[in-house]
């Protein structure tokens, strides 16, 4: 629990004019830069194991794609369980590669041996050169894949390149014609991201390459790096009812940029195989509470530290850190999510301080405390006697707008971000 605030530190905000929020109030101030809230309470919340006390909705199993439901998206083909995808075969151009497209380069084919003279080569053959591939997948959109193809044969070849979700188990095939030998061919591969048929997270990706009437395969293989699929905020799926502003990056949330294919590949191997936006969200609840150290130094007191920070200095921090790091993972994945602080006042008249976060989710925002570990139980600080549950909206996170404070450190005052005053939401009280 963290300790409770110096008399020096309220004496010296006194002197200095500041004006205290009464815990009670219910007041809506909006788009005002805030004042330190710690100055608002006696004591910290700290951290607490509330897991059995979350309110945990049932979720419905992903059904696999079948040559049925294949029928309802032209152009999709379920792919034989029996089709190989080798590894190690490829790799990532790191300088070419991008929050928009990875360059994979593939190995060339090795040259004729003696024991191939002898059998000779399969004729034509076509094989990869390079492609762009288009990592981060929006469900219910489609991703354009780029690859440039070679025929290392012998004579002209036809046939199809096929991009295929290795783990979803269907593809999407794209035909080219009469590549001569000796020559390349840029494909484009729109594949369909279908979330009926799909989950969340971690994406192997594969293609393979056909040449001939009865397509037989001339290559195939699996990409060094892995896609991630996230929740679609369009109006029909998962929207963000403040303009997304609730999805943006800022300087607490560094996705999808500054190290953000990092911040997203973490979210999706925590949450990876969900299938609905609450399971998504439990399962980083849990990441977080896991992953975390609940460390009350007093930076971590003092300051609001961001996604970078935290993730550079060992996971470590308080509620706020907490929040932070399941927003930033949240955000990542398609998730609306924004950041508050909750006060309240217990049965002896102490005060407390906590921060918590909530995800919007079908049409509605859903409580959740990585801190505590527990999600979608608003009321469970008013079921420990507590009364007064005051909340904070807090969002645009700019270390400049506090010019008393050196920006760029990752280290945030509660001055660098805009308050809305939400007071005391019913639901928690």
């Amino acid at each position: 629990m963290k300790q409770k605030r110096e008399w020096i530190l309220l004496l010296a905000a006194l002197m200095l004019g500041a004006v205290f929020v009464p815990l009670v109030s219910a007041t809506n101030e909006t788009n005002v830069t805030s004042l330190k809230w710690f100055g608002e309470f006696d004591e910290w919340a700290g951290q607490k194991d509330m897991s059995a006390y979350s309110i945990i909705v049932p979720t419905v199993p992903i059904k696999k794609m079948d040559a049925e439901t294949a029928k309802a998206y032209p152009g999709v083909e379920v792919i034989s369980p029996d089709m190989k995808f080798p590894t190690g075969n490829n790799h990532v151009d790191v300088k070419k590669s991008s929050m928009k497209a990875a360059k994979i380069i593939f190995d060339k084919p090795a040259s004729k041996t003696d024991t191939m003279a002898k059998t000779g080569p399969l004729d034509p053959s076509v094989v990869p050169e390079y492609g762009y591939f288009d990592w981060y997948w929006t469900q219910d959109t489609i991703v354009t894949q780029n690859i440039s193809i070679y025929n290392n044969g012998s004579s002209t070849a036809s046939g199809l390149v096929y991009f295929v979700s290795i783990e979803d188990g269907f593809g999407t095939p794209v035909a080219y014609t009469n590549l001569a030998p000796g020559t390349n061919q840029t494909v484009s591969i729109p594949f369909q991201v279908i979330a009926s048929r799909s989950s969340v997270g971690i994406k192997p990706m594969g293609f393979f390459i056909t040449v001939g009437p009865t397509h037989i395969v001339t290559w195939s293989g699996q990409l060094e790096l892995n896609a991630i699929e996230k929740y679609n905020n369009d109006a029909s799926h998962l929207p963000d009812p403040d303009g997304g502003d609730n999805l943006e990056t800022s300087d607490l949330y560094h996705f999808p940029f500054n190290e953000g294919y990092a911040f997203i590949l973490e979210a999706a191997t925590a949450a990876d195989n969900t299938s609905s936006p609450f399971e998504t969200a439990t399962k980083l609840n849990t990441y977080v509470n896991d992953t975390m150290h609940y460390i009350n130094s007093n930076t971590n007191l003092e300051y609001a530290a961001s996604d970078l920070y935290v993730k550079n200095h060992g996971y470590e921090g308080v509620c706020d850190e907490y929040a932070t790091m399941d927003i930033t993972f949240s955000r990542s994945l398609g998730i609306p999510s924004r950041f508050l602080t909750i006060s309240w006042v217990n049965e002896t008249g102490t005060s407390f301080g906590h921060g918590i976060l909530e995800h919007r989710i079908a049409g509605t925002w859903v409580h959740s405390d990585p801190t505590w570990h527990t999600i979608n139980n608003p009321q469970i600080y008013k079921q420990g006697n507590n009364t007064h549950m005051n909340l904070t909206k807090y969002t645009d996170a700019d270390d400049n707008r506090f010019t008393a404070d050196p920006a760029g450190v990752c280290l945030l005052n509660y001055e660098d971000m805009v308050a809305d005053r939400l007071g005391e939401l019913p639901e928690y009280n």
